[in-house]
């Protein structure tokens, strides 16, 4: 019964912020759509260059404080000291201001070189200068969201996300139409101000009680929390410049074109799956950081995490291997439907990342900042920016692919490896089962199009999308009961009504 209840509370977390995901892949699904219709490959490669280049500076000046807050703010609203609260967010508040307008100032002064290492030519220089503004807004926003995940304010949370996606999305279309790829830097900016308006309005009932604390004193209490939040984003940062890295190498060595395609195949399968490791960040890690001290508790928690992740994600991926070609047909263009091959072989890399990502959480939890920052911050942005370069470098695009699940499967070895030998975690013998099965499934569904072509390729990997589909549904309604469950609330409900 104890673990039934554990699987429930995993699978409804993941099914409320996966809801909110859904609505929010659609948007930024359809903004790529018309990025791709309106810009092509080319504005596409752009527009990417110009985010990763400036999101490097505003996740440094941020100082983790995104995350650190959170932790924070949440203890504050579990004493239920309306002081304490109010305190913690003034505080916290100072520092947002401070590290927006130092992201901003720092914007404003790298701009020559932002541009010649970007671009190769200072072009682009007074386009950085502008984007300062985006950094500011940016921060101040993701700060505002940050209050409402610390207070627990999840529907708030999540209109403010929807909020976000959806000006996106209204402000590109008609400056994209009627300016082309000279409206990306004005559809940057507008759409990181509109959303911090929003981010304002949600925010403003925690922030109506007047605090009387000097500026030195906020500066001062908010020490702890800074330092925490460095810890953080030494990590966030090592990942955007890798990031960083590896669109300057795709684009100088290929072509911007080819950076275009390979963000487009990147964001097509990480949005697809994407609802499932938002859910983790957002509700898993604070639930495992709440019973890190006892062994066994954390293992039995990652290994329940890690069975509902692979449970959604195998059938989801396998989907996405089966539709690529209708997926770029409808969220792109004809332009990019040779992606559909890197596609295939991202979203059987990501069976891998969801089997892994519930694990990786561990030093985390247990606040072993060292373990976290060598293997998230070091090993896994350093085997990102080598697999991914050489595999590009050897083989193209596809090749970049195979570089991708490469690092991914060492990555599932290592951490388990780690883990077993730190925290005592090893996987449970169901989990392994579980992922072998599946694993099989996603792996026949991929091969079969490396090895087959038209009918004989998809009735391989439409007979693996079944039997991946049939056996998640089992272990589903095994571990929470979901024909009980849909039974309840749509049958019993409708009967009660009539």
């Amino acid at each position: 019964m104890e673990a039934n209840t554990s699987y429930k509370k995993v699978f409804k977390a993941t099914s409320l912020f996966g809801g909110v995901q859904i609505i929010q892949v659609i948007l930024n699904l359809l903004r790529g759509k018309v990025i791709a219709l309106l810009l092509g490959a080319s504005g596409m490669g752009i527009n990417s260059l110009f985010v990763s280049s400036v999101t490097i500076i505003g996740n440094v000046t941020g100082l983790g404080l995104n995350f650190s807050s959170v932790r924070d703010i949440s203890q504050a609203v579990e004493s239920g000291n309306k002081e304490k609260i109010s305190r913690i967010i003034h505080v916290f508040s100072r520092w947002l201001n401070i590290t927006a307008l130092l992201g901003m100032i720092a914007v404003l002064l790298f701009s020559p070189l932002l541009s010649s290492t970007t671009f190769g030519s200072n072009k682009y220089t007074v386009a950085f200068l502008f984007l300062s503004l985006m950094v500011l807004f940016n921060t101040l926003s993701t700060g505002n969201g940050s209050i409402l995940r610390g207070a627990r304010d999840n529907k708030g949370y999540a209109k403010l996300t929807l909020t976000g996606s959806a000006v996106s999305l209204l402000v590109s279309v008609p400056l994209y139409y009627f300016f082309g790829i000279k409206a990306i830097v004005p559809a940057l900016i507008l759409s990181a101000f509109v959303t911090y308006l929003f981010s304002l309005y949600y925010t403003s009932k925690y922030k109506k009680t007047d605090v009387k604390m000097s500026f030195r004193q906020s500066i001062t209490e908010g020490g702890d929390m800074v330092k925490l939040g460095v810890a953080m984003m030494a990590t966030t940062a090592i990942a955007s410049f890798v990031h960083y890295l590896l669109n300057i190498f795709i684009s100088s060595k290929g072509s911007v074109a080819d950076l275009g395609f390979y963000q487009a195949a990147m964001n097509i399968t990480n949005q697809s799956i994407g609802l499932i490791f938002t859910a983790i960040i957002i509700d898993y890690q604070p639930r495992l950081a709440a019973v890190s001290d006892d062994n066994s508790k954390v293992r039995e928690m990652v290994n329940h995490q890690a069975e509902i992740t692979l449970l959604i994600a195998a059938p989801i991926l396998i989907l996405l291997i089966i539709t690529s070609p209708l997926m770029i047909r409808v969220l792109l263009s004809e332009e990019f439907l040779h992606i559909s091959g890197l596609i295939r072989v991202l979203a059987f890399g990501m069976i891998f990342k969801a089997a892994s990502y519930s694990i990786g959480a561990i030093s985390y939890a247990k606040g072993d900042k060292k373990v976290f920052f060598l293997m998230e911050g070091g090993f896994t942005n350093l085997s990102f920016l080598i697999f991914c370069s050489a595999g590009y470098y050897l083989g193209g695009l596809v090749g970049l692919g195979y570089g991708f699940v490469i690092m991914h499967v060492i990555y599932l070895v290592l951490i388990n490896i780690m883990n077993r030998r730190l925290y005592n975690y090893y996987m449970s013998k169901e989990l392994v089962g579980m992922f072998s099965v599946l694993l099989l499934c996603t792996m026949i569904a991929y091969l079969s199009f490396v090895f087959s072509q038209g009918i004989a390729a998809y009735a391989i990997a439409i007979s693996a999308s079944l039997i991946s589909l049939i056996y998640s549904y089992k272990q589903l309604d095994k571990r929470i009961g979901i024909r009980d469950f849909v039974q309840n609330k749509f049958f019993n409900k409708g009967l009660k009504n009539s």
